[in-house]
């Protein structure tokens, strides 16, 4: 197995496994609201496993194997993509199952892919970040990343809570719309979002090599 696999695989898999059993189980037992604030996290656990996986990481020993900077990335890149289709997949089958008690809709589809599709590429924006700048240097930006996305889901859930006509980003226009057609519309989104990550992953190609380069 890929040395890269083998060693933060284990992250992704504890950050998946632990979010949906923490989180997961509100969308099969909860009203809308759980559709419209669990989401949210997604994103978070998954700066959270990248952080864990990269804290500590040494890329020195590979530079004593024939292993390819593009092999390297591709497999970090494949473990952040595989971590989010995983979610969406569990996420999407708890909202079909749903749909019949009113709970979810349409529009949830939209927005389950909405929130996969900003997670996967702020996680790839970030591990960009990490191979040009450094671990110890982003650290603290995707910590307080992680702390805004928290505080953000909070005051957001309160604020469904408590006040009036605050936005609902599951019913949003937009999602509403899109949801007319939600597995077109889901699958469109879906592929521009792979096309998007594809490109950050050549970005982060060139970025990892040049980082290697100086050391």
């Amino acid at each position: 197995m890929n040395p890269i696999l083998r060693r933060s695989s284990f992250f992704y898999v504890t950050s998946a496994v632990t979010y949906l059993g923490i989180m997961g189980r509100y969308m099969l037992t909860r009203d809308w609201t759980a559709f419209e604030i669990i989401p949210l996290f997604v994103p978070i656990w998954l700066v959270s496993a990248l952080l864990a996986s990269e804290d500590g990481e040494r890329y020195a020993f590979l530079r004593m194997l024939p292993v390819p900077d593009r092999d390297v990335a591709s497999a970090k890149f494949a473990l952040v993509l595989a971590s989010v289709a995983f979610q969406w997949v569990v996420m999407t089958g708890a909202a079909v199952g749903r749909m019949s008690e009113g709970i979810a809709g349409p529009p949830t589809l939209v927005y389950l892919t909405m929130v996969c599709a900003f997670g996967l590429l702020a996680a790839a924006g970030f591990q960009i970040g990490i191979w040009r700048y450094g671990v110890s240097r982003m650290k603290p930006i995707m910590i307080g990343a992680i702390i805004a996305g928290i505080a953000f889901a909070i005051i957001h859930l309160a604020s469904l809570r408590n006040v009036y006509d605050w936005p609902v980003f599951s019913r949003a226009g937009l999602v509403e719309w899109l949801g007319g057609a939600p597995w077109i519309s889901s699958a469109v989104l879906i592929a521009l979002a792979l096309l998007a990550y594809r490109a950050l992953m050549r970005v982060g190609v060139r970025v990892k090599a040049e980082s290697e380069a100086h050391l």
